[in-house]
């Protein structure tokens, strides 16, 4: 994903929007990475690039405070994470849907699903991808069917976890755009089939949650001073939170 900043914008104890940086720091009550184990999967949207409070993660953990919902965020990194009680993820800056699912060629030791989900058993995963897939080469029809493909991957490796796959999210540029839109619009109905036969399979329409007003200067990225990242967690929330609840009653 080409540079510059993302990370999330605040919201009041009841966990709704406002403008302004994020805090710097969240402090948790001990019984919140005790729960379910998530894994945040995808690239620098993800991450949180290069903004230390880790984009959407920040915001996300921040309601899974206010709603009791014990979370274990699980992953192989740890960075942008300033100010979190639980650092894990698997948010990946640069990396494509391609890359995800098999990992980097120029990369070996870097991994991929396979190793990821080997190595951190979430019960819960949360993807967002595509985004790098349009600065690189590819066809529309191409890029849906490696997002595709790397749904189909996650399933075979964690047919257990409740995978949770949001919309591509909008970008500035209006001919990139268009093309995520596109790639969207072929997706939805794969997904769909594939969701009508695995009941562990879902979507969240992270593409709606946001508009191109919510992006910092890059056009790519979530402005800090806003609250895109607020608004990303609040639809990953209203997605998984009867999942949350009744994984952590077992």
């Amino acid at each position: 994903m080409i540079s510059l900043m993302a990370c999330g914008g605040s919201v009041d104890s009841s966990g709704s929007a406002e403008s302004g940086a994020a805090p710097m720091r969240l402090e948790a009550p001990a019984w919140l990475n005790t729960g379910v184990r998530v894994m945040a999967l995808g690239d620098s949207l993800t991450e949180g690039w290069p903004a230390p409070y880790g984009g959407f993660r920040f915001e996300l953990y921040r309601r899974f405070i206010a709603a009791n919902l014990p979370v274990d965020f699980v992953g192989s990194l740890s960075n942008t994470s300033e100010g979190l009680p639980d650092k894990a993820h698997e948010g990946h800056g640069g990396w494509t849907s391609y890359d995800l699912r098999d990992g980097r060629r120029n990369d070996p030791n870097a991994g991929s699903v396979a190793s990821w989900l080997a190595a951190a058993k979430p019960d819960v995963i949360l993807l967002l991808a595509g985004t790098n897939d349009v600065f690189n080469p590819g066809s529309d029809e191409d890029i849906a069917a490696n997002l595709l493909s790397l749904v189909d991957r996650v399933r075979a490796l964690a047919p257990e976890a409740e995978l949770f796959v949001g919309s591509t999210p909008p970008l500035r540029e209006s001919a990139l755009n268009a093309r995520i839109n596109h790639i969207n619009a072929i997706v939805q109905p794969g997904l769909a089939t594939r969701m009508a036969l695995d009941p562990r399979l879902h979507f969240v329409p992270t593409n709606g949650a946001i508009s191109s007003a919510d992006l910092d200067n890059d056009g790519v990225h979530m402005a800090p001073e806003g609250a895109g990242n607020a608004k990303l967690a609040d639809a990953w929330l209203a997605a998984t939170r009867a999942t949350l609840e009744r994984l952590n009653a077992r």
